[in-house]
């Protein structure tokens, strides 16, 4: 039997590239994409996965209150995050309210199968970077965030272009013009007094963004 599996995620794009891991694996099924959690509870009614793939950070309802609606409604679907945002008390309520897994998505294809993977067969499967950080990363504790002058959105496009997004790639997952995405580039790189891609990623490192 395969196992059907509905990925929420507002990047289309990103959206795409996961189903293709996914269905990669054999009797792995990507049975459904939506763009938010309000799609995700429509899709509900009508197809019953095995596992629910959910970005965090959606319009109309987040992940956040999606998977608190499917554990309530169909707490035999099996719920996974995969989002940009380390956030240590999401991370809590997550293990507490019976989610499956929590991972960031900087990770690996070859891992990220290899995780589904283990959560299909009945395991759970956190980010081992939480096990080890008692805090968010340096980047959003406020003092840093304040001296840095980084935005929530800069902050994003600095996680896409770490994962090797082009401009033109991260204006249509954001719904943005590649002007602004690249006027945003040129503020990132002046507030953090950076040169080049290869010095941003270096940052983005050491910084745990």
């Amino acid at each position: 039997m395969n196992t059907k599996i509905i990925i929420a995620d507002d990047h289309l794009l990103f959206a795409d590239g996961v189903e293709q891991i996914l269905n990669s694996v054999p009797d792995f099924e990507v049975v459904a994409k939506v763009a938010n959690g309000k799609l995700l509870m429509q899709v509900l009614n009508s197809i019953t996965p095995d596992l629910v793939l959910l970005d965090i950070n959606m319009p109309h309802m987040n992940g956040l209150e999606a998977a608190q609606k499917i554990r309530q409604r169909m707490p035999d679907i099996k719920v996974v995050f995969l989002s940009m945002y380390f956030d240590a008390k999401v991370i809590t309520a997550a293990k507490d309210d019976g989610i499956k897994g929590f991972l960031l998505k900087d990770i690996t294809a070859p891992l990220l199968k290899e995780k589904i993977m283990t959560i299909v067969n009945g395991g759970i499967s956190f980010d081992l970077r939480f096990h080890h950080e008692s805090q968010p990363p340096a980047w959003q504790q406020d003092a840093f965030a304040n001296e840095l002058k980084l935005s929530a959105r800069e902050i994003e496009i600095i996680k896409l272009i770490k994962l090797g997004i082009g401009n033109k790639q991260i204006s249509m997952q954001l719904g943005l013009s590649v002007y602004t995405i690249e006027t945003h580039r040129k503020n990132i790189y002046r507030k953090l007094n950076l040169q080049g891609v290869g010095e941003l990623i270096k940052f983005a490192n050491e910084h745990h963004i």
